[in-house]
């Protein structure tokens, strides 16, 4: 589970300029233990630096380690996350690959990412022939999510019903 993207360097001792992509900033609380490159890293020093943190990890101790990781994702296993305290609030990891179903078409597809908007997410869903529908992650489309079973049940609103397949014998 991505927790952090390694944006850039920050300055000459090793030091990252980090994208948080958690809810939960204390993941990079001096002490805390990530994964980069599936290896565990312990995080000596964090601080928040605008939109970004800049994390000092152990064992990055110049600008060319520092610059050989941009790009790189910090992880947690799926088995770290805390439970969330609100219902109908899922993690991404539990929502990519599950199964969506609308309740009268029937299986439209599997969601294949979450697009973050700033209001709501919306879950791209792409289907065997590689149709996408684009669904916003609210309360009057999704209807129903059953992470133990990789489904989910919703009711496409006016404008996204999707046109019947139709072929011609040429």
């Amino acid at each position: 589970m991505d927790v952090g993207r390694v944006v850039a360097p920050w300055g000459i001792r090793g030091e990252l300029r980090v994208a948080p992509l958690t809810d939960f900033p204390g993941r990079f609380r001096p002490g805390s233990v990530l994964r980069l490159r599936g290896r565990p890293v312990k995080v000596t020093r964090s601080r928040k630096s605008g939109q970004h943190l800049v994390a000092k990890l152990d064992g990055i101790d110049d600008r060319n380690a520092a610059e050989a990781l941009r790009g790189e994702r910090l992880t947690i296993s799926p088995e770290e996350a805390p439970p969330l305290d609100r219902e109908r609030t899922y993690y991404h990891f539990q929502i990519i690959g599950i199964e969506v179903y609308d309740e009268s078409l029937g299986r439209l597809g599997k969601v294949t990412e979450i697009l973050p908007t700033g209001g709501n997410d919306v879950y791209a869903v792409r289907d065997g022939s590689g149709r996408e529908t684009l669904l916003p992650a609210i309360s009057d489309v999704v209807q129903e999510v059953d992470t133990e079973r990789g489904r989910m049940i919703v009711r496409l609103p006016d404008g996204l019903q999707k046109a019947p397949t139709t072929t011609r014998d040429r």
